[in-house]
């Protein structure tokens, strides 16, 4: 779903204006009579090429790839200078191309306000990371030019809806800005600043000219403050430990995988990457809910790498790992001399070492009913003693709990605390199953080919047709873990650039030989036959991967196996079209 008024803007724009539409790649996708009057060249003679091979956009180009929007400024075609706007186009948080809105010919000696963001670019450079932070440009009159979907999203706002617009205005709930003050005053400012009901910390910095104040630019440096006190705590924990700061300090060192570990790009991954995002920055407790394999830790590394804890420790607890007797000390820690056998000096507990952090307890279900008492009172008033300790110790901890189990049966059965269900099960996210999203297997085993390759120090390109189809007909009751542990089997037999059947386990080839698979939708095949007889048989995914393909094949066969051609009559990028093809080796070589 589009979620940033696109649409809106090109509405608004037609008839006055011409409009191309972009994929991810800056490749023209449809662009109307109007836009091809402006630039010069035929429309048709445009579609499919790159706007970027077409006209000189300069320093704009970067801001398009980076998803920025921007308000009236010059690209140039031939010996025109044409005013634009550009909206991006964002689908469940990833940037698929963008609307570029053509609003005219400017006049061939023009001062006007089109070339005062190549200024205030030039100027900002050494302050802006496109990437990461959050960044807003003003020009001299205090108008938003630029301003990225980071700083947006701190608003709940949307970059178009600031762009062309007073900073003032474009603030929704927030402080009045200080841009506007320190581009009076010509001195920059670091400190916090309260954005949308969150105090967040960040630096603004007149852009001067020829000694003239022409802009400025304000970039968030933390959207929490309270992200400064955990990261100072780590840099001292470094500092004692003797490990170097700089490694600390880097976003990747912090945190074992983020969002963009889970891999995949159907619905449910889709759907359960968004509600994750939306759920992190919050301190509520966390229940994640899956069968084995699914990837219920990966989540919850991701749930702390986009929580505003990030800086602070993750601390993992496996409470079926970890014996009755020993399980109390190993979460709450003892004192000295707690027990015989106790060490000296005591025992600092997970619960203690993920202060301000994440404790994550992994297969909760399992947990004994005497701990569930005492996990609740931690729970409830944040705070725990340690075995063999009179004294209480307060402790800040976001918890993540995961199972496998129906705890809503373990809490009518009585082995389950019914006040500990509630008390974990305040966001509860379950995570689908391979089988119930097929559709992701080729990206998830071509993931895994690539970490095998570069840990067996191989070359393997893929995996055959017949192999193949054996993975994508088998149930996988073991999940991802299960398909990790086949294809590592796999790239211990593999002798040539494909894995074939003979390279998976015996016992995954035994069980879905060959011949006994639901054959694929042909072209000519009666649909409705064709449906009835596989109904049952292949889920939904593979049916419609059966339909894809018969029409991919068609289009190519109708164009001659022209690719761009194929592209525009199925109304899709020529990006989406290869990577459609992707799914279907014998396609690609057509």
């Amino acid at each position: 779903m589009e979620r940033n008024g696109a649409s809106e803007n090109m509405h608004k724009k037609a008839g006055e204006a011409g409009i191309i539409r972009l994929d991810a790649e800056l490749g023209i996708v449809s662009l109307d009579e109007t836009s091809g009057s402006l630039i010069g060249s035929p429309p048709e003679s445009l579609l499919g090429r790159r706007i970027d091979g077409i006209v000189d956009l300069a320093n704009l180009g970067k801001l398009m790839h980076n998803g920025i929007s921007f308000s009236n400024q010059v690209i140039v075609a031939g010996d025109r200078r044409l005013a634009c706007d550009y909206v991006p186009i964002v689908e469940d948080d990833r940037i698929v191309g963008g609307v570029l809105t053509v609003l005219g010919v400017l006049p061939k000696e023009t001062d006007g306000s089109s070339d005062d963001l190549k200024e205030l670019l030039r100027s900002a450079g050494a302050f802006m990371d496109l990437d990461y932070h959050g960044i807003i440009i003003l020009d001299r009159n205090g108008t938003v030019v630029m301003v990225n979907q980071s700083f947006a999203e701190v608003l709940d706002a949307t970059p178009q809806t600031m762009i062309g617009k007073h900073v003032h205005q474009a603030y929704h709930n927030s402080q009045p800005s200080r841009m506007p003050v320190v581009m009076e005053t010509g001195k920059p400012e670091i400190s916090s600043h309260y954005m949308n009901g969150k105090e967040v910390f960040a630096s603004r910095y007149p852009l001067i000219k020829q000694g003239k104040v022409i802009g400025c630019v304000g970039k968030i440096l933390f959207k929490d403050v309270r992200e400064i006190s955990l990261l100072a705590n780590r840099l001292q924990s470094a500092r004692e430990k003797k490990t170097p700061a700089r490694a600390i300090a880097e976003k990747g060192s912090l945190f074992k995988y983020d969002i963009d570990s889970i891999v995949g790009q159907s619905a449910k991954i889709a759907e359960l990457k968004e509600t994750l995002l939306r759920v992190a920055p919050k301190n509520s407790n966390v229940l994640l809910r899956g069968e084995s394999g699914t990837g219920k830790e990966l989540c919850a590394h991701a749930i702390h790498a986009a929580s505003t804890r990030r800086y602070a420790p993750f601390v993992k607890v496996n409470c079926a790992a970890i014996p009755d007797h020993l399980l109390e000390s190993e979460l709450f820690g003892y004192a000295d001399g707690a027990f015989t056998g106790a060490k000296k000096g005591g025992q600092v507990g997970k619960f203690e070492l993920a202060d301000t952090g994440t404790i994550f307890l992994d297969e909760i279900g399992d947990m004994p009913l005497a701990m569930q008492a005492k996990l609740l009172r931690v729970l409830q008033e944040r705070e725990l003693v340690p075995l063999g300790s009179t004294v209480p110790k307060v402790v800040d901890v976001r918890v993540v709990a995961a199972t496998n189990s129906n705890l809503e049966q373990l809490v009518s059965e009585g082995k389950f605390r019914e006040d500990l269900y509630y008390r974990l099960n305040v966001v509860a996210l379950t995570i689908p199953a391979l089988k119930d999203r097929m559709e992701d297997i080729y990206i998830i085993t071509k993931n895994f080919i690539d970490h095998f390759n570069a840990e067996f120090g191989l070359s393997v390109q893929g995996i055959d047709s017949e192999a193949w189809e054996v993975l994508k007909h088998h149930n996988w009751p073991g999940n991802i873990r299960e398909l990790r542990n086949v294809l590592e089997s796999a790239f211990n037999a593999v002798s040539g650039p494909l894995i074939t059947k003979e390279n998976l386990p015996i016992r995954l080839a035994q069980l879905c030989p060959h011949s006994t698979l639901p054959h694929e939708f042909a072209p000519g095949e009666d649909l409705e036959s064709y449906i009835r007889q596989h109904l049952g048989k292949k889920n939904i995914s593979d049916m419609m991967d059966d339909l894809e393909r018969v029409i991919l094949e068609k289009a190519l066969e109708i164009c001659n196996g022209n690719k761009l051609h194929a592209a525009q009559l199925l109304g899709i990028s020529r990006p989406g079209l290869y990577k459609k093809l992707q799914k279907y080796p014998s396609l690609e070589k057509t």
